[in-house]
């Protein structure tokens, strides 16, 4: 899974810095080419979050976590390439925190994909949430990996502590 999770960082550096914080931003300060980019993920996929500019959605919630994103999930990326490049076995509990946040969120977005208030169909609904599903299933299983690897060590770290019982 580790090559799995390291391409998943890889990729998604370029993804935050290019795609994921064009709603943040006054349209004119994202250039043409992205501005297509944004045209094809909201105008032909229908994807109601990445709306920019006029008519850009109201769902503050989510601008709310790419804000998150942004700002504490983006210097993580870059931890977690070097992390895993470099097989860091500290890397576990990082992994954790981060792969629950990221599942966490992950659910309202999907949520209002599959069931929200928002006019789509139900195929773009499907077609929208198999895009965003990804990046529920990939930090879950981190999260769960993770927490596996995390229990285990402070398992065998309190094997080998002195027991505190008092003889009688």
């Amino acid at each position: 899974m580790d090559k799995v999770y390291l391409w998943y960082f890889v990729s998604h550096i370029p993804i935050t810095l290019l795609i994921d914080v064009q709603p943040l931003l006054p349209p004119d300060m994202i250039p043409q080419v992205l501005h297509g980019v944004n045209r094809l993920l909201t105008e032909t996929l229908g994807d109601p979050f990445m709306i920019v500019g006029a008519g850009h959605s109201e769902l503050v919630w989510f601008r709310s976590m790419l804000l998150c994103e942004l700002i504490l999930q983006l210097p993580f990326f870059f931890y977690a390439v070097w992390a895993l490049w470099t097989d860091n076995p500290h890397r576990h509990l990082p992994f954790l925190v981060y792969g629950v946040h990221v599942s966490t969120t992950m659910i309202p977005v999907l949520g209002t994909l599959v069931r929200g208030e928002i006019n789509r169909t139900c195929g773009e609904r499907m077609l929208l949430a198999s895009m965003y599903l990804p990046y529920l299933l990939v930090p879950l299983s981190m999260a769960l990996i993770s927490f596996t690897k995390c229990s285990r060590a402070i398992s065998a770290a309190t094997a080998t502590l002195p027991s505190k019982r008092k003889t009688a």
